[in-house]
């Protein structure tokens, strides 16, 4: 896989010194259709909270939240990994070993776990690329611990947190048609409002899709 995205960074291969152009558009769908991922086109929601709003003080926190500096490549991926393949995570699984190594240890990241009696319940990771507008780039539970109020105390506490940060404005993230059912119902009850809906084209993988398809459209 760090062979295969190397290569799609680049518009040619060099072959004893030649420089063959290729189509990236098209070798990009046949890489993914190897591995058993299909860009497809998805209904996405984009969302924003003003930081006046103080929706953390309607729910008590259950645990508790610390920040997470993961050690390695394979420390985030355990924890993203059983979050997120209930709900077609691919972004971080798709990175070059490299790439993911210098975003888990870019200034513009942070990662928070939700720990309830010492162990891992969620996690949440925010993109600083813009300083007043973090974005929640990810964020879930284990599915232990699904269905137990924990999350809406975990996103509007681990929420404000950023938010006391002097140089914020508002805090954004965006949702999709292939995540939980009742996640953008979550997002508006912590006090984020839709501002832009639009379709973009995300990689899936295609037994996600459809497991997702037989349990919440059938």
């Amino acid at each position: 896989m760090k062979i295969i995205y190397t290569l799609l960074n680049y518009p040619y291969l060099t072959v004893n010194s030649t420089k063959l152009f290729i189509n990236i558009e098209d070798l990009n769908k046949k890489l993914e259709k190897t591995m058993g991922y299909i860009t497809i086109p998805v209904k996405t929601w984009y969302l924003q909270k003003d930081k006046q709003i103080q929706t953390h003080l309607k729910f008590s926190l259950k645990g508790e939240i610390k920040e997470w500096a993961p050690k390695n490549n394979v420390e985030y991926l355990d924890v993203y990994n059983a979050i997120g393949k209930d709900w077609g995570w691919t972004g971080r699984v798709l990175m070059a070993e490299e790439e993911l190594s210098d975003w888990l240890n870019s200034p513009e990241s942070k990662f928070y776990l939700l720990e309830v009696e010492g162990k891992t319940a969620g996690f949440i990771e925010f993109d600083f690329k813009d300083v007043t507008r973090p974005e929640i780039v990810y964020f879930g539970l284990m599915p232990d611990y699904i269905g137990k109020q924990l999350g809406l105390p975990f996103l509007t506490h681990a929420t404000h947190q950023i938010e006391k940060l002097e140089e914020v404005e508002n805090v954004w993230l965006h949702t999709c048609e292939y995540d939980h059912p009742s996640a953008i119902k979550v997002y508006q009850k912590a006090g984020f409002e839709v501002y832009k809906e639009e379709v973009d084209k995300e990689p899936y993988d295609e037994d996600f899709l459809k497991e997702f398809k037989e349990k919440f459209r059938n």
